[in-house]
């Protein structure tokens, strides 16, 4: 039974991950949606983006992990792990993109564009783009570059989320 699950895993691609993952958050989601469009479900959206990004992101540390455990058996479960993780990465990422859009949407209608705040918002999604950019042409042709580009602008990103969040 383990098995024909994890031969289901390996064979999900982004759309059926995204599918997966979206169903299995949907309650929260769906409970987002029906709030009212205020300051508080704005945050909301923004703390269920971070959650999302966050667990994109965990796949950067995984994989260094694998790199720094050698020749063990724990280093084979964790690339078993890693290779069904993986399939996940850019379905979250999608989810937080979602989740941000409505977190931009509310702050754009509540006014807070002008702020110190807003400007750090700003900033870290032009920090996002860079990410999604850089993901994309990895997508296209993965190479060691294309790799290090992407990876530096989401660390790039993680310093403006977090000078967003402090302001």
């Amino acid at each position: 039974m383990a098995g024909y699950i994890l031969r289901w895993l390996f064979r999900l691609n982004v759309s059926k991950s995204t599918l997966f993952a979206t169903l299995l958050t949907s309650p929260w989601l769906i409970f987002l949606l029906l709030q009212h469009r205020d300051f508080t479900t704005a945050i909301l959206w923004a703390y269920t983006a971070v959650v999302y990004f966050f667990i994109s992101f965990f796949l950067l540390i995984f994989l260094k992990l694998i790199s720094f455990l050698g020749r063990s058996n724990a280093r084979k479960k964790l690339v078993t792990f890693t290779r069904v993780y993986i399939r996940f990465h850019v379905a979250s990422a999608l989810l937080g993109l979602f989740s941000l859009y409505f977190h931009v949407s509310y702050m754009l209608e509540l006014g807070w564009v002008g702020t110190d705040v807003g400007s750090a918002g700003l900033f870290a999604l032009i920090g996002l783009a860079g990410v999604l950019f850089t993901g994309y042409l990895r997508k296209q042709k993965s190479s060691g570059r294309r790799r290090r580009y992407h990876r530096y602008c989401a660390y790039a990103f993680i310093v403006l989320v977090i000078v967003h969040l402090f302001l």
